[in-house]
């Protein structure tokens, strides 16, 4: 029935989840998990770099060669590795920690294990959510027949205040500190990013048509809160809040540009629901596909031009980590 349709649908929105988060990682390899190491220098780059600054003990010359000069093969000593100075023949080598040896736990965020425990936490609040969400429809739908009057601001308080139901403070950004910018200052933007204050008027327009589009799914669907559709688009909503989370409160650039793939893909299937229960409210909430689709893009972008670039997954020992909450413990959030 209306529960097995449910499930089936959330398997494949998962795998597409999955899928895009593959590839995202097949795209940039390199920040999915720790790959640098220190360089060992040949000795023709050595020579070169020598030449280079201009070597005061030695004349620069083109018949001097590394072979005639007696370098040694490799600088590596009992496991420990060598930077080259800018001048290899004129200043000792500097040791560098070994980051094989056991004493690696200052490691840069970016070499850092993943955390899989945030990873999990986001999971658990996004099930949390719809389930809390999911439970208040049916107890609605067993108690009364809500009235359409209702319904339409219900959707819309919903597609603007669902974080209130979230165990992750998921706030808009302060536009105030950020001189008006969805994103911190210090944080770089392409040319092509809209102003400040064009997001709250798309949202807002978003919230409408999601709305009406609801109101429209409720009435086909036999005039219940309870139904696949308007469930999808809870999926939605609370996968959003999560977004919102990493991105406003825990600032993980990498993160939000993977997590971000997930929203748009819920909205895709929330689409794709609507559509199926009367095509004209998928047409309505199709606006929303199609933003989120340009907000993607500047997440990815902004992800990128910001380096060095975060990696993709959390790291542990970051310390970005947002605490969990009680949900409705933030209703009067702004």
């Amino acid at each position: 029935g209306v529960v097995a349709a449910w499930i089936r649908t959330m398997a494949s929105t998962l795998a597409l989840c999955l899928s895009l988060t593959a590839a995202a990682a097949a795209i940039c390899p390199n920040s999915m998990g720790p790959t640098s190491r220190p360089v060992r220098m040949s000795r023709t780059a050595v020579w070169g770099q020598s030449q280079a600054v201009g070597c005061r003990s030695l004349p620069v010359s083109s018949s001097l060669t590394p072979m005639g000069l007696g370098l040694p093969r490799k600088l590596q000593l009992r496991g420990a590795r060598f930077a080259a100075p800018p001048c290899a023949l004129c200043a000792e080598p500097k040791p560098i920690e070994d980051s094989s040896s056991d004493g690696s736990d200052s490691a840069p965020p970016s070499e850092a294990a993943i955390d899989w425990l945030a990873i999990g936490k986001y999971k658990l609040a996004v099930v949390t959510q719809v389930g809390l969400i999911a439970a208040l429809f049916r107890a609605t739908d067993a108690l009364v027949t809500l009235r359409a009057p209702l319904v339409w601001p219900l959707f819309f308080f919903l597609s603007l205040r669902s974080r209130i139901f979230s165990p992750l403070p998921a706030s808009r950004p302060n536009r105030s500190a950020q001189n008006g910018n969805a994103t911190p200052v210090e944080t770089k933007r392409p040319s092509w990013t809209p102003p400040g204050i064009a997001f709250p008027i798309i949202w807002l327009s978003i919230s409408v048509l999601r709305a009406t589009s609801s109101l429209l799914v409720w009435r086909a669907c036999g005039r219940v809160l309870f139904t696949p559709p308007l469930l999808f688009l809870i999926l939605h909503l609370c996968i959003g809040d999560a977004w919102n989370c990493i991105t406003n409160i825990e600032r993980r650039l990498g993160t939000s540009a993977v997590g971000v793939l997930y929203v748009l893909a819920s909205v895709i299937a929330a689409v794709a629901a609507y559509r199926r229960a009367t095509p004209l409210a998928g047409a309505l909430l199709a606006p929303s596909a199609v933003w989120l689709t340009i907000a993607s893009v500047l997440t990815w972008t902004i992800w990128n031009i910001n380096e060095p670039r975060q990696p993709l997954l959390p790291r542990k020992g970051d310390g970005k980590g947002a605490p969990l909450r009680l949900p409705l413990s933030n209703i009067f959030e702004k």
